[in-house]
């Protein structure tokens, strides 16, 4: 199990089980707090401490006027996988220990409106715009709109597909 605790409107033990499972070290996870899932309007309200150790922003070499600290790009898009796989989990019932596995196949508009300053949390909210399911297969299409201090930073439009696989079952009978 992992030694991070994330808050969210879900047993502890449910968010435990999707990190455990999670098809990355739990270290790439990098939503801090999920606020609400709604699944009737499949959305998805999280936060982001932009004061934890984050894996690009680390190696930043800030200049107070010309490149102040900041969440990175990659770590923003990271984010948008992070919250996809949120949805595919809590929404969709995609479970990786049960055989499920995804992946991000579409940016159709990435905004970078302004840089996500170290230090004020990052408002993150996913909205399903479009699904198509199958009994082992979901596509799901994405708008992100990551927020702070009221104002975006960043807005995406992007797909992924998680697929179901008994190939990926470690006890799945054959």
């Amino acid at each position: 199990m992992t030694d991070r605790r994330i808050p969210g409107p879900y047993p502890d033990e449910e968010m435990e089980r999707f990190l455990a499972s999670f098809l990355y070290d739990h270290q790439t996870f990098l939503v801090s707090e999920v606020v609400s899932i709604d699944r009737e309007n499949k959305e998805i309200k999280a936060r982001l401490d932009t004061t934890m150790d984050l894996p690009i922003a680390r190696y930043q070499r800030p200049h107070e006027r010309l490149h102040p600290a900041h969440v990175s790009g990659p770590e923003l898009i990271q984010i948008t996988g992070n919250m996809g796989a949120l949805h595919a989990w809590f929404i969709h019932g995609c479970y990786w220990d049960q055989g499920w596995v995804g992946f991000g196949n579409r940016i159709y508009r990435a905004d970078f409106k302004r840089l996500a300053l170290l230090g004020p949390p990052l408002e993150l909210t996913s909205t399903e715009t479009r699904t198509r399911r199958g009994e082992d297969r979901v596509v799901v299409r994405y708008e992100f709109k990551f927020e702070q201090d009221g104002k975006v930073c960043y807005y995406g439009d992007q797909s992924a597909q998680f697929f179901r696989s008994r190939d990926f079952v470690a006890d799945a009978p054959a």
